[in-house]
C-alpha cells in the first residue's frame, strides 16, 4: 500500500511540479554562490596583491636609498617582516640567480617565476600568480616585479587565512543550501498545491458529468489567467456539448413525428392497393407514390444530419474565392420556369462582379433555399428581388418577397429545425430549409436575420465579413 502512494506520488502533476521548483531554486542558487565566490575570491587576491605590490615598492624605495647590499641584509634578516613563517622574500636576477631571501625553510616548493623572458623584453612590469607548495602542502600568493633594469624581486603570502575565510563562506553556503532546498521544497509543493486546486476541481466536474450531472459548472475564480481560461474554455464545451445533446434529442422527437407521417402514407398507398382488385397501373402508382415518398425521406434526413454536422464543427469547408454575383443569377435562371408557373417576378440588383470567399457549394444551398422559401410563400403576381453590396469588407445580400409574411409569433423560431409557421398552408414543408441556410452561413462566419410584415412579404438579410 504504501509503495504504491508512493509510485502515485511520483507519477503526479503535483510532485513534479515541487521538484521542478526545488531544482530550479537550487540550480539558480549553485549558479548565485559560484558568482559571490569567484568574486570574493578575486576581491581577496585583489587585496593581498595590493599589500604585497606596496611591499615591494617598500623595498624597491630602500634599494634606490641605501643600495643592494643593505636591501640585501634586510631581506635575509628577516626584519622587515610581521609573520616571516607566512611570508618569504626573494631577490633575483633576470638570468634567474638568487642574490637574496629570507628564511624559507617553510617554502621549500616554490618555482621560480616562468615568466622571466617577458620581464627581461619589458613586456612586464610585475606578475601576479598563485603557487603550490606541495611538499608542505600549502598555497601562496606570489608577486614578481621588476625593481632594477637587470633585478626582480619576489614576495609571496600564504593563503592559509584566505583559505579559511573562503572555506567558512563555503560551509555557510551549504549548511544555508540545505535549509533553502528544504525550504523551496515545501514552498513549491504549496505554490503547486494551490495551482492545481483548480484543474482538481475541474476533474471533480468531469467526474460527476461523466455519471450524468450534465448541468454542472466549472466554477470560474479569477486567480490564475490560465485556469480561469481552462474554466471558461470547458464550460464553453460543455454548454456546446449540452446543446448538441438537447439538439439531438429534439432530433428524435421531430423525427418520431415527422416520420410518422410519410411512412403512414406509403403504408396507407400500399394497404389500399392491396385491399382492392388492383390492375398493374395502380401497383405503377403505388411503386411510384412509394419512391416519391422515399425520397422526401432520405432528402429529409440528409438535410437533418448535414446540419447536425454543420452545427457540431465536423463538416468539411472547403473555402475558395468565387463570383457571388454569378452564383445569385445563376439560382434566378434555374428558379425562373418555377416562378413563371406562379407569375411571380424575379428581379436581381446585383453589381458586375462580388469576390466572396467561402465555401461555393454552402453559398449555393443558402441562396437556393432562400429563394425556393421566398417562391413558395409568394402569392400569384408577386414579387422577388435579390441585392447585394460590399462595403467597408462587409457583404451584405438581401432576399426580399411580396409574400404572406411571417408573424411577430412565429419570428423567433423560424430557424428552428422542424418548425412550421402555419401548419395549415397548403405550402407546408418539413421545416429544415431554413434551419440549414442559419446554419451553413454561421459555419462562414456570417449572420442571417428576417424581417417581416404579414401580407406584405419578408426580407432576408445576409452579412458575411471578408
Amino acid at each position: 500500500m504504501f509503495l504504491r502512494k508512493i509510485k502515485y506520488l511520483k507519477n503526479s502533476l503535483l510532485f513534479r511540479l515541487t521538484i521542478f521548483h526545488a531544482l530550479a531554486f537550487t540550480s539558480l542558487s549553485l549558479i548565485c554562490f559560484l558568482i559571490f565566490y569567484h568574486r570574493i575570491y578575486t576581491v581577496t587576491m585583489e587585496r593581498i596583491d595590493t599589500e604585497l605590490l606596496n611591499e615591494i615598492g617598500s623595498l624597491a624605495e630602500h634599494l634606490r636609498k641605501k643600495g643592494l647590499e643593505s636591501t640585501k641584509a634586510a631581506i635575509s634578516g628577516n626584519a622587515i617582516f610581521e609573520n616571516p613563517a607566512e611570508e618569504f622574500f626573494r631577490l633575483v636576477t633576470l638570468n634567474g640567480d638568487t642574490l637574496s631571501t629570507s628564511d624559507m625553510s617553510g617554502w621549500t616548493d616554490i618555482p621560480m617565476s616562468q615568466s622571466l623572458e617577458e620581464f627581461k623584453n619589458g613586456r612586464k612590469k610585475y606578475l601576479s600568480q598563485t603557487v603550490s607548495d606541495r611538499e608542505n602542502n600549502k598555497k601562496a600568493r606570489l608577486i614578481t616585479a621588476l625593481v632594477a633594469p637587470d633585478m626582480i624581486m619576489q614576495i609571496g603570502e600564504s593563503l592559509k587565512e584566505a583559505d579559511e575565510y573562503l572555506n567558512t563562506f563555503k560551509n555557510l553556503f551549504s549548511t544555508l543550501m540545505v535549509i533553502l532546498i528544504m525550504a523551496s521544497s515545501v514552498i513549491g509543493w504549496i505554490l503547486a498545491k494551490q495551482a492545481l486546486v483548480d484543474v482538481e476541481e475541474i476533474t471533480r466536474t468531469t467526474e460527476d458529468i461523466s455519471k450524468g450531472s450534465y448541468g454542472k459548472r466549472v466554477r470560474v475564480k479569477r486567480r490564475f489567467r490560465e485556469i480561469e481560461r481552462l474554466g471558461a474554455t470547458f464550460n464553453s464545451m460543455l454548454d456546446r456539448i449540452q446543446n448538441l445533446l438537447k439538439s439531438m434529442k429534439e432530433i428524435n422527437d421531430n423525427i418520431a413525428h415527422d416520420l410518422r407521417s410519410p411512412i403512414a402514407r406509403v403504408r396507407g398507398i400500399t394497404e389500399m392497393t392491396l385491399m382492392k382488385n388492383s390492375s398493374i397501373d395502380d401497383y405503377k402508382d403505388m411503386a411510384a407514390n412509394t419512391m416519391e415518398e422515399c425520397d422526401g425521406l432520405i432528402d429529409m434526413i440528409n438535410t437533418m444530419l448535414d446540419i447536425t454536422e454543420t452545427e457540431a464543427g465536423v463538416d468539411s469547408t472547403k473555402k475558395e474565392d468565387f463570383d457571388l454575383t454569378k452564383l445569385i443569377s445563376d439560382a434566378f435562371i434555374l428558379f425562373q420556369p418555377l416562378a413563371d408557373n406562379k407569375q411571380i417576378t424575379l428581379q436581381t440588383k446585383l453589381p458586375e462582379m462580388i469576390v466572396f470567399h467561402g465555401d461555393r457549394k454552402k453559398m449555393q444551398r443558402i441562396v437556393t433555399n432562400l429563394l425556393e422559401n421566398a417562391i413558395k410563400f409568394t402569392p400569384e403576381n408577386g414579387t422577388i428581388t435579390a441585392s447585394a453590396h460590399k462595403k467597408n469588407g462587409v457583404i451584405r445580400i438581401n432576399f426580399e418577397d411580396t409574400g404572406v409574411g411571417i408573424s411577430e409569433k412565429d419570428l423567433p423560431h423560424i430557424f428552428e429545425r422542424f418548425y412550421r409557421c402555419d401548419r395549415s398552408r397548403p405550402q407546408g414543408g418539413v421545416g429544415l430549409g431554413l434551419s440549414l441556410a442559419k446554419a451553413y452561413t454561421e459555419s462562414m462566419n456570417g449572420t442571417i436575420r428576417v424581417s417581416s410584415t404579414i401580407n406584405q412579404g419578408s426580407i432576408f438579410t445576409l452579412e458575411f465579413t471578408q
